[in-house]
């Protein structure tokens, strides 16, 4: 039994960069272990599985060469994309049912997809010097940006990271074994480390997002973490609105990953991420030798 997994990446920068997903389609058939098979032998960042939903448009969930999560900002993306480039959804609003919640998805004409994320959580906080040390940098580069090292979710919980420029977090040499023991710890799925531009840039940060203990030792675009990022701004910058995020530069994949902030009385009430994706790839994966 051979099945399709169709690739493409999500969060392209013009037409280059991005991070690839792989998306299979149809996939009411298919058992959880059948779906983690694919995902592992696919061996992406994740692997979207769309199937129906009786709740929302589809359903679709997300599973890493090793585990199943509850949300996928990128995959998200190239999934809808997808669905709109083999014309089987048009430009619009849609949902999707996801182990996060149902959340709304818009598709414009052009194929690019904005996604609705959860509202955020904020939780713990940690010490520069437990941290530093996990992504081979001095505590004086976390601590000079006087921004805290703090847990935040909007999906996924990862650990936000501050640096003081984006020459250190390009210098970057995280240690992945302790990183993802630290993760496993702590609950969490990765550390997503950032750097803020200057003000006149177009770009609000520059990011990298490890996390090993789910299979990824580094991705080229992390949708959940920047929703989650653009919440923290607004939180301890007050920068709410709109933000844009650059990432992949390190992986040779550059990355564009639009985010926005909806605030009403202090409180954050809407959360979306947005990005386009590329022109689809078919993969096969043989089923029976995976067995």
């Amino acid at each position: 039994m051979s099945q399709a997994v169709f690739r493409l990446n999500a969060f392209v920068a013009g037409e280059k960069g991005g991070n690839p997903a792989g998306v299979v389609l149809n996939a009411d058939l298919l058992s959880d272990k059948q779906m983690q098979r694919i995902a592992s032998m696919v061996g992406l960042s994740e692997t979207a599985f769309v199937s129906a939903s009786e709740n929302a448009d589809f359903t679709v969930r997300f599973f890493t060469p090793t585990s199943e999560v509850d949300l996928c900002g990128h995959a998200t993306i190239a999934t809808f994309s997808l669905l709109a480039q083999k014309g089987i959804i048009e430009a619009g609003q849609y949902r999707q049912e996801t182990k996060a919640g149902i959340l709304s998805v818009k598709v414009s004409e052009d194929f690019s997809v904005t996604m609705q994320q959860p509202a955020p959580v904020f939780g713990d906080k940690f010490d520069e010097y437990d941290i530093a040390h996990l992504l081979g940098l001095s505590v004086e580069s976390i601590l000079a940006t006087g921004l805290p090292i703090q847990a935040v979710s909007t999906g996924l919980t990862d650990i936000f990271v501050p640096v003081v420029n984006s020459e250190t977090l390009h210098a970057i040499q995280p240690d992945l074994d302790a990183i993802a023991r630290f993760n496993s710890e702590t609950q969490t799925f990765g550390f997503h480390v950032f750097a803020l531009t200057p003000n006149e840039s177009d770009i609000s940060a520059e990011c990298r997002n490890f996390a090993p203990s789910i299979g990824i030792n580094e991705e080229a675009a992390t949708g959940s973490a920047s929703g989650a990022l653009a919440c923290y701004l607004t939180k301890y910058q007050g920068s709410s609105g709109k933000f844009l995020f650059e990432q992949g530069r390190t992986l040779g994949s550059p990355s564009l990953i639009s985010a926005k902030v909806v605030e009403v009385e202090r409180k954050i009430k809407d959360v979306q991420v947005g990005g386009r994706g590329s022109k689809v790839e078919t993969i096969w994966v043989d089923l029976q030798a995976s067995a």
